[in-house]
């Protein structure tokens, strides 16, 4: 429900948050980005009456949605303003490792920080599935807004005041980093370099208007996107529930987040090095997203025929399958954004990411709500994230890899010592869109 909240609070405002990064510039739109963030977890700080708490996570889950939309979406605009072409693929890799970070955190740091509710009369401990709880009951929510239960009321908890301690201790922590980055950006963030970086980031791009034009008749660029966005989405919802997933197949609720921990971390540094291979090895970015969603498919087949009891199981071949999965899948996005930045040259990359990233929140959107389906079970998630999977590998054979921006740099940097002869850059990009057209 919560985590749900900040999806569509996202789709919602992804639209307009774009326009509003086209004509702000970068620092402003990342001021306003960290303040949200920052308001957001500053009211979850304000008190810890249950009722209270309620609505406050709400508003909270609104705003980390909208503040959410500049990091998700911006990488490749801020990798193509302030970075050459050989160094593009990797900077736009080095945003999603720290943000793959703080989602991997995220999986371990609720179970870690917070003391696990004990029952009276009992040493037995009930499960944490969540970062922060409801200060006055056992209905509680993680740092994403995500709701878990127990069947314990609060007069069996023992341990009740050191929990609620624990909790107010990790959200006012939370609210202090927040903080911290609002006022580093404020500080210290310059809106761009003193010269452009390449070529293409010194061209105009295509007002607003016109480039949602474009991108609606880029058949490439929305082949692309879904092929990207649809195993994504469904991963990330995946993920959210895996500690359920894992249950039947002997793994507790330990073993689970940290197994999201190593997907997470090992996505992003896998991430880095495939970005800067693609830098190295340019115009074979789409060779590596086939190879990634291939093998990626062949990892959660496996997981899938392991937890169906089609093949023997074991705690290590789970730990490959997911880990190699999850890290496949993690590390492709990056490459989608700079694949997507030169299929719509000279549309701004912020749009480009604001339109993969909102299919993605959609297809995560989907997911959770064919959970709400009474007695679905949970044993065709599996299945389904290695449909989709394969269905993103399908897609992304059907559409051609043009690289604009790339022709663009690298023909200005072979002509460099006939600058004076070489022919007018917005001639130039008119005249290969009308190609690529």
């Amino acid at each position: 429900q919560f985590a749900n909240i900040g999806n569509i609070a996202y789709l919602v405002t992804v639209v307009p948050v774009c326009y509003l990064i086209e004509r702000l510039g970068l620092r402003k739109a990342i001021l306003g980005c960290t303040l949200l963030i920052f308001i957001g977890t500053g009211l979850r700080c304000i008190t810890y009456d249950k009722e209270a708490l309620t609505w406050l996570s709400y508003v909270c889950s609104v705003l980390n949605g909208i503040g959410g939309i500049v990091p998700f979406a911006g990488p490749s605009l801020v990798a193509n303003t302030w970075f050459p072409l050989s160094e593009r693929a990797t900077a736009t890799a080095v945003s999603s490792v720290f943000m793959y970070m703080g989602i991997g955190i995220s999986y371990i740091i609720g179970t870690e920080w917070v003391s696990s509710p004990v029952q009276k009369n009992s040493t037995d401990q009930i499960n944490i599935t969540a970062d922060i709880g409801s200060i006055t009951g056992f209905s509680s929510w993680n740092s994403e807004g995500t709701l878990f239960t127990s069947n314990s009321s609060d007069e069996e908890v023992t341990n009740l005041v050191a929990m609620r301690t624990d909790i107010m201790n990790m959200l006012y922590s939370e609210c202090g980093l927040a903080g911290l980055l609002f006022l580093f950006s404020l500080l210290y963030l310059p809106a761009k370099p003193p010269t452009p970086p390449s070529t293409s980031a010194s061209v105009q791009r295509t007002n607003y208007k016109e480039s949602l034009r474009s991108v609606a008749r880029n058949g490439s660029l929305i082949m692309l996107c879904f092929a990207i966005a649809i195993p994504n989405g469904v991963f990330g919802s995946w993920q959210a529930v895996l500690d359920v997933l894992l249950d039947p197949v002997g793994l507790d609720q330990s073993e689970a987040g940290w197994l999201g921990f190593y997907m997470t971390i090992a996505g992003g540094v896998s991430g880095l090095l495939i970005g800067r291979f693609s830098d190295i090895f340019l115009r074979n970015t789409k060779f590596f997203l086939i190879l990634m969603n291939g093998a990626a498919t062949l990892a959660y087949v496996w997981f899938s025929l392991m937890s169906s009891g089609i093949i023997p199981i074991s705690k290590v071949q789970i730990y490959i399958a997911t880990i190699i999965g999850g890290m496949l899948i993690n590390a492709s996005l990056p490459l989608a954004f700079e694949m997507g930045s030169e299929l719509a040259f000279p549309v701004s990359e912020g749009i480009v990411g604001g339109l993969l990233t909102c299919l993605i929140n959609l297809s995560g959107i989907i997911f959770l709500l064919v959970l709400l389906i009474p007695d679905i079970g949970t044993s065709w998630m599996n299945w389904f994230l290695a449909g989709s999977v394969l269905l993103g590998f399908v897609l992304l054979f059907l559409f051609p890899a043009r690289y604009r921006r790339t022709d663009i740099d690298v023909v200005v940097q072979v002509n460099d010592d006939e600058k004076d002869n070489s022919p007018n850059i917005s001639t130039t990009i008119k005249e290969r869109s009308t190609i690529y057209e």
